[in-house]
């Protein structure tokens, strides 16, 4: 049997983690619902027309973003507790099955989840009231330029299950904090490079965006072709793996 990877053991290991949360998983996916519901509805019946697509994305990612960070935060839960760590631990299974469990769930499993459930809601409350002489159009979030929504959840889902391995307490509060310190650091570092190399001053430019500046009263930016985008997403998913390799290292190194 290998000591890394088994098929039978990990499988045994998924569903274990599935019966042993799925209450907790179906409350908190009512509240997802409820959210959407409650939230989705305002929207529909305040508003005298349809949702167009650039509010629906709003709704889509922000939700997502911080429904996906919060679950993430505590797919690790058992580890920092100390009456369910010595079991979690001790459990005849290997760490980087552990992981990949924990990474199943809080990123293949909620983004299905939550993808159907937001397809669900809107869809519904949609055809629930007619707008006449308009139509309605719902949001296509597999089609270009909306999936790069998945590829910033995976980057956040890194740093993410990165804190929850990391910080032993307030996991979600303490990822988040280090996470807007280090992009206010990286953007004084961005644009202070920035400015050296084109020799003038700029507005603030965080990473991977354009920059803006002025000249003779007027606001000019400049961003990067749509024939460098490939380029901005290998950066992101190679970051990611980089985050995913420490937090199951971090995993590793917790004892009973």
């Amino acid at each position: 049997m290998n000591n890394i990877f088994d098929t039978k053991r990990f499988g045994r290991l998924f569903i274990k983690q599935l019966a042993e949360h799925y209450k907790t998983y179906l409350m908190a996916l009512s509240v997802l619902l409820g959210v959407m519901l409650v939230g989705g509805s305002f929207f529909v019946y305040l508003i005298p027309s349809p949702l167009d697509i650039s509010t629906q994305v709003i709704l889509f990612t922000g939700l997502y973003m911080l429904a996906g960070t919060i679950f993430t935060s505590t797919i690790f839960a058992d580890v920092s507790n100390r009456k369910k760590a010595l079991g979690y631990l001790t459990l005849p299974a290997s760490h980087f099955e552990k992981f990949l469990v924990g990474w199943l769930f809080s990123l293949v499993v909620f983004t299905v989840m939550y993808t159907g459930s937001f397809y669900c809601i809107p869809t519904i409350l949609l055809n629930l009231r007619h707008w006449p002489h308009q139509h309605i159009y719902v949001l296509n979030v597999f089609g270009y330029p909306y999936s790069s929504i998945f590829l910033v959840f995976m980057l956040l889902h890194s740093i993410t299950i990165c804190g929850s391995l990391f910080f032993e307490k307030l996991h979600f509060i303490k990822t988040g904090f280090s996470f807007f310190i280090a992009v206010i650091l990286l953007s004084l570092l961005n644009t202070s490079l920035l400015e050296a190399l084109i020799g003038r001053d700029i507005y603030t430019a965080t990473p991977f965006s354009g920059i803006r500046f002025g000249e003779s009263g007027k606001d000019y930016g400049v961003s990067a072709s749509t024939a460098f985008e490939p380029m901005v997403a290998y950066i992101i998913f190679a970051v990611s793996i980089v985050f995913w390799v420490a937090a199951y290292h971090r995993l590793k190194e917790k004892q009973v």
